[in-house]
């Protein structure tokens, strides 16, 4: 690859980091928002390393666990970002059609992801608690959304650079 292309490929890969970072402190902020409101602890949940080897033997205050979050976040925006951008070069899909299927993989990382309050210790919404599951997959929807509108925004800029090339 030369250096102008592994240029460009840098430059995207950090603009959809920061989607990542952007998508992400919007959840962590509806899911502590949904805690404070309703008082099922869904902010816990998505903070939660108890079941995580390794991380499960070091104590960890909020502010490196929402760390622990967004690193996850910025990581999944950049692999949806790729794909993204691949499949651009086929078929561009509307804003709309964008943040819906990324709202959809949203969703489905919500739910593979809420069951893992069983291996918590405590301090996470149990298994079978509707409201939590509600407030968790409602806002997993929303960064989907956020997160597709943001990489929307990216693939538009890139466009728009490569036609005035």
């Amino acid at each position: 690859m030369d250096r102008l292309k592994t240029k460009r490929l840098l430059a995207f890969l950090l603009a959809f980091a920061a989607a990542g970072l952007a998508s992400g402190t919007l959840l962590g902020l509806m899911l502590k928002g949904a805690q404070l409101y309703s008082g099922h602890q869904v902010y816990r949940l998505l903070l939660n390393t108890d079941y995580i080897p390794v991380l499960n033997r070091v104590r960890l205050d909020e502010a490196t666990e929402f760390g622990i979050h967004l690193v996850i976040s910025a990581l999944l925006c950049m692999v949806l970002g790729l794909l993204w951008q691949k499949r651009a070069r086929r078929k561009v899909l509307s804003t709309s059609e964008m943040m819906f299927v990324t709202a959809l993989i949203g969703g489905i990382v919500g739910l593979l992801l809420y069951p893992t309050t069983m291996l918590s210790a405590g301090g996470t919404p149990p298994i079978d608690s509707l409201p939590a599951w509600g407030w968790w997959l409602a806002a997993h929807l929303l960064y989907g959304a956020a997160s597709g509108l943001l990489l929307r925004v990216i693939l538009l800029a890139q466009n728009l650079q490569a036609k005035n090339k």
